[in-house]
């Protein structure tokens, strides 16, 4: 039998009570939904996002929606600490704590060095997780990271690990992300087809992410292809929900109409198991 820490009926909390940051309520370009749920198997929430300057550490059922103007370079992440691995919960706190110290610099970047700020950021905070790992004699730990930023309309998406960023429009979604696990290397190399590498245990074996490089030779995240958002949407999520729901499934909940699409697709995750964490974020062009 399941021991159930957290009941499919209680209410998420707002993140937003209590803000007095009023650009996350009046700006009219972008509409963010963004939800963490540990789901009905874990006691911890070792999952962390951040959100254009809300970072949060949430240890209980979180959620928050507001709209954004598009005026300015928007950042926005996921990041899933390694289930398994000693203080997955401190990793992504780190990865996130390192995002807010540097958002600036990831904003201010000039388009061409984007990638660059991107990879600097990954680099201090992939040393910081390696420092608390030794501070702590913990072993090995680690966050993933799946980051995009948005401006002028365009979507610049980079990512670490297995949190995936997915982009819905028309009745159809695309994986923009790609996958640092050794099923998905296998899949790339024709050693698996797909259904081997999603039910190989090789699935949750990540290959890179955020604590990985305790030598310091440097991470370079996975860089897609800009896209244009257009009337489409956006979706960052943790592994939480991609191992409970197919693409198909999940743009199946980005097809229909909800006031808030990030705890809708929470919500799917819960109702096909809730094995793990799910946080995701959904970015939506007014």
């Amino acid at each position: 039998m399941l021991n159930i820490f957290r009941k499919k009926e209680e209410p998420y909390i707002s993140i937003l009570a209590g803000t007095e940051d009023d650009e996350f309520l009046t700006g009219k370009e972008l509409r963010i939904s963004a939800v963490s749920d540990v789901g009905f198997v874990r006691q911890n929430n070792e999952d962390n996002f951040y959100a254009d300057g809300i970072g949060v550490k949430p240890k209980e059922n979180c959620s928050l929606q507001c709209t954004v103007t598009t005026d300015k370079r928007r950042i926005f992440a996921v990041c899933d600490g390694m289930g398994g691995e000693a203080f997955g919960d401190i990793a992504s706190e780190i990865s996130v704590s390192a995002l807010e110290a540097q958002a600036e610099l990831i904003r201010n970047a000039d388009k061409e060095d984007l990638s660059r700020a991107v990879n600097l950021y990954s680099d201090s905070a992939n040393d910081a997780i390696c420092r608390m790992t030794v501070e702590k004699q913990c072993g090995r730990s680690g966050s993933t990271l799946a980051l995009v930023c948005v401006e002028d309309g365009f979507v610049y998406c980079y990512n670490l690990g297995d949190s995936r960023i997915y982009y819905y429009s028309g009745g159809n979604i695309t994986q923009l992300s790609q996958d640092h696990t050794l099923a998905a290397q296998k899949l790339r190399a024709g050693i698996y087809n797909e259904e081997e590498a999603r039910s190989s245990s090789d699935a949750h074996k990540l290959i890179t992410f955020l604590g990985v490089d305790d030598d310091r030779v440097g991470l370079k995240a996975f860089e897609a292809e800009p896209i244009e958002l257009s009337c489409g949407k956006i979706l960052i999520c943790s592994d939480g929900l991609t191992d409970m729901c197919l693409d198909y499934e999940i743009a199946m909940v980005l097809s229909e109409q909800h006031d808030n699409y990030a705890e809708a697709l929470a919500e799917k995750a819960l109702e096909k198991g809730g094995w793990d964490n799910t946080t995701c974020i959904v970015i939506e062009a007014l």
